[in-house]
């Protein structure tokens, strides 16, 4: 035990810095290859999710307990969902369009991007559309239980995907909308924004391919 008239030891001694030089920046290949790897692991759980929906699809099919897998008036409605794959598939590709945009430093990817989320949200409302007019519920039979919590779902998960592609759009927005000033802001913003944008464009393609899946198991089979 150290007694009252010892000193104690001083530590670690930080030298005197100028504030905010502390702990030096993170290199922006860093974050980048961190929201690479979180984008496919993102993409894998995803699978792993919607995988659940395609068994109970096709094993509900299989049994078609009591007949009442598909009764008659269950049908969800053609020309909506065509609508809807088609809107999400357009996403996707104005998506991929802005992603090379960014990677070739062309100044005219924000327009893809804006598009892209516009037709994502356009296909989620199609979906939500469907909801009001269809003549059948989740309690209408297996195929309709898995048509409904399926959907709903996949459209969660396009939401969510949407708000993080808008929130790339929306910072280079910003950055160009007002730029870099002597203190506290990004000089060169599209080195930080390009690693999100990839990230976002990967997953948001990855779900919309899903969503071609939904589309063809759902109202093609």
């Amino acid at each position: 035990m150290a007694l009252p008239h010892e000193e104690k030891p001083p530590g670690l001694q930080i030298p005197a810095v100028p504030h905010g030089v502390e702990i030096p920046p993170e290199p922006p290949d860093v974050g980048g290859r961190a929201l690479s790897v979180a984008s496919r692991l993102l993409a894998g759980a995803s699978t792993f999710f919607f995988l659940a929906f395609v068994f109970a699809y096709f094993y509900l099919r299989s049994i078609n307990v009591h007949h009442m897998w598909k009764p008659a008036g269950v049908k969800p409605e053609q020309g909506l969902g065509a609508a809807f794959v088609v809107c999400l598939i357009a996403s996707a590709l104005l998506a991929v369009t802005a992603g090379r945009g960014m990677k070739a430093r062309r100044p005219g990817w924000l327009g893809p991007a804006i598009g892209s989320v516009a037709l994502g949200l356009a296909a989620v409302a199609l979906q939500c559309v469907e909801y009001t007019g269809q003549k059948f519920g989740p309690t209408n039979g297996a195929y309709a239980s898995v048509f409904c919590i399926w959907t709903a779902m996949f459209m969660i998960a396009a939401l969510c995907a949407l708000y993080w592609l808008e929130t790339q759009a929306a910072t280079e927005y910003r950055a160009s909308r007002e730029p870099a000033h002597s203190e506290g802001d990004i000089k060169e913003p599209d080195r930080l924004i390009a690693p999100g944008l990839d990230a976002a464009v990967f997953y948001w393609t990855y779900l919309a391919g899903i969503g071609v899946i939904t589309y063809v198991v759902l109202y093609l089979l």
